[in-house]
């Protein structure tokens, strides 16, 4: 189809030129060969258009990071390169990207001219949590009056994650130990653990001065010292991926729990509730953490209103922390069924505003014996510290 227009759109341009020709023959008057010589440029660059090669054309992507947090900013450079020198007037570059299984295009207009290369930038500011895959380039040009349209797509495939906006938190050990109002930082490793209690498997991730040396000495093995504060601190994280107004900040929330208890040397688990469930146990090193961040960068809020669980059977003795935008009794009896110790769950509602129907329901949460905290922005730093000792 693509290419009888197209041979229809060079025969319609050549039979101007010829009727523009057999026109002044004819007549013979200054007018019609005025005519013809004017018609007459237009018609032959519209040919030579027609037969120049758009694969004559090499395109580059390049992305100033691949790796950012939501409301960050990211520049994209196009680079475009040729051989051929021929002249292209009206030429439009359009790089398209989805998120979200949404597709998004950024364009540029541009008059190329004779140039052999072209540079084509643009940044995207306040950027959204997910996975952005950029698919393609698509470049098209045209002739003076539109007769002939040429088009390419570039398959060059790049992508690059947007991961949750992490904010420090004044942690708190499952314990309710020493470590009262200690501030974390989301990225850096803050203290070492004093005392060794044991000795374990070495994993990827484990800092280098807890290997026990002498271990590795006598069996050949890497083994890595386990502290006390290690054993102690045991989170549970139960995120609720049902789609709410809040869901951004509860996720950021339940990532900036994850960062925190690596960085005090905490064990902590991480579940997701919804119609694709997902589990993450025994979070301890920095692999298994950039993992479940990965896996939060991605994911996406259920629109289905379900709350499976994923089948993971919670220890008893951790303290389940639950994290959800979008409070409800049916959830919360959900939750129950697999981890029937209420005393030891705290519910963390992200909201900005407290309705009376909410109200209702965190009375009815706070009868069946949960602990209910309401998270902002005002108090969110302090939430899981006010959460565990009050």
């Amino acid at each position: 189809m693509k290419r009888m227009k197209s041979i229809s759109s060079i025969a319609g341009v050549i039979g101007i030129g010829v009727a523009a020709y057999v026109f002044a023959k004819f007549q013979g008057s200054f007018v019609s060969w005025f005519i013809f010589y004017m018609l007459l440029p237009f018609v032959l660059y519209s040919i030579l258009l027609f037969f120049y090669p758009l694969s004559d054309l090499k395109v580059e992507r390049k992305m100033t990071t691949r790796r950012l947090t939501r409301e960050g900013k990211v520049t994209i450079r196009l680079r475009i390169t040729r051989k051929l020198p021929f002249p292209l007037l009206y030429t439009v570059i359009t790089d398209r990207r989805e998120h979200a299984e949404r597709e998004r295009i950024t364009q540029e207009i541009v008059l190329w001219g004779f140039k052999r290369q072209h540079e084509f930038s643009y940044t995207l500011t306040n950027i959204q949590r997910g996975e952005y895959t950029l698919k393609a380039v698509e470049i098209e040009t045209v002739d003076f009056f539109n007769w002939i349209k040429k088009r390419r797509v570039f398959a060059i495939k790049d992508s690059f994650l947007v991961y949750p906006k992490l904010t420090e938190l004044f942690y708190q050990s499952a314990s309710s130990s020493a470590n009262e109002g200690k501030k974390a930082s989301a990225y850096s490793l803050t203290k070492d653990a004093a005392m060794p209690s044991g000795v374990r498997e070495y994993a990827p991730g484990d800092r280098m001065s807890w290997i026990h040396w002498k271990s590795f000495a006598r069996t050949n093995k890497l083994m890595t010292k386990e502290f006390d504060e290690q054993k102690s601190e045991q989170y549970t994280v139960l995120l609720d991926a049902n789609a709410s107004p809040d869901f951004e900040e509860g996720l950021e929330f339940a990532a900036s729990l994850l960062v925190s208890a690596k960085d005090h040397h905490a064990m902590l688990t991480l579940l997701i509730a919804g119609k694709n469930p997902a589990q993450f146990p025994m979070i301890h090193s920095a692999e298994s953490t950039q993992q479940a961040l990965i896996h939060l960068a991605k994911m996406q809020p259920d629109e289905t209103n379900h709350s499976e669980l994923p089948r993971l059977k919670v220890d008893q003795g951790n303290i389940l922390l639950v994290v959800t935008g979008n409070l409800r009794l049916e959830f919360i009896q959900t939750v129950l069924q697999s981890y029937p110790n209420p005393s030891s769950i705290v519910c963390f509602v992200t909201t900005t505003e407290v309705s009376e129907e909410l109200q209702s329901v965190i009375q009815q949460v706070k009868q069946l014996g949960i602990k209910v905290q309401l998270i902002s922005k005002a108090n969110i730093s302090s939430a899981l510290k006010e959460a565990v000792t009050s």
